[in-house]
């Protein structure tokens, strides 16, 4: 007979972030109702029992990976790539789209259709990924973070449309991804070259 391949062994983070990986896979692949711990060891090749001593159950899986999310995804959005506004929208937005696609039941969450809809637990970590994302487009598009309340106002609403967007395409199918990237590439122009010059207009500039 030949013998099982002996697992490897590993730190206990490298064990978590094995098992975390596999969580994420399963997640993007699977509804939440449908994915077992069991499914999540299977694929990590760990046994349940070490699976249940890193984690307490499926719900702190996914909202691990979601703290992951809030802190990994605005660095999805460069802020070096020295394109033309166009190009660097264009390529901005379709990277985000990718890293939503690897994370599908984390975004979902984020945006009130996962299994936990929007506790209170998530909504902080909601905020700090809204504002992050802000930050990162103020800065390619007016030099820094630092940006009137008006402007920073008209990009959080952007991150609304987002999340209505990315809704209507992973969820409903209403919307196709090529639809969702041109959308939010110009939208985003549209904003700010037309909406936020006449919301500080109206507010005097403040």
């Amino acid at each position: 007979m030949t013998a099982k391949p002996k697992r490897l062994r590993l730190q206990p983070e490298e064990r978590r972030e094995q098992i975390l990986d596999a969580a994420r896979v399963e997640f993007s692949e699977h509804p939440y109702s449908d994915v077992s711990l069991s499914d999540i060891a299977r694929r990590a090749g760990v046994s349940r029992s070490l699976l249940n001593h890193y984690f307490d159950g499926k719900l702190e899986l996914l909202m691990e990976l979601m703290r992951q999310y809030a802190h990994e995804g605005p660095e999805v959005l460069r802020t070096d790539l020295g394109l033309p506004p166009e190009e660097m929208v264009a390529a901005n937005s379709d990277a985000w789209l990718d890293f939503v696609e690897h994370n599908r039941t984390a975004a979902l969450a984020y945006v009130g259709d996962g299994p936990m809809g929007q506790p209170r637990e998530l909504q902080a970590l909601n905020e700090q990924l809204r504002e992050a994302m802000v930050d990162r487009i103020a800065t390619n598009h007016f030099g820094g973070p630092d940006v009137p309340p008006a402007t920073r106002l008209a990009l959080r609403a952007y991150t609304g449309l987002f999340a209505v967007a990315c809704h209507d395409w992973l969820v409903t199918g209403e919307m196709t991804r090529e639809q969702v990237s041109a959308l939010l590439s110009s939208a985003l122009l549209a904003i700010v070259r037309d909406v936020i010059p006449a919301l500080e207009a109206t507010s005097g500039g403040t």
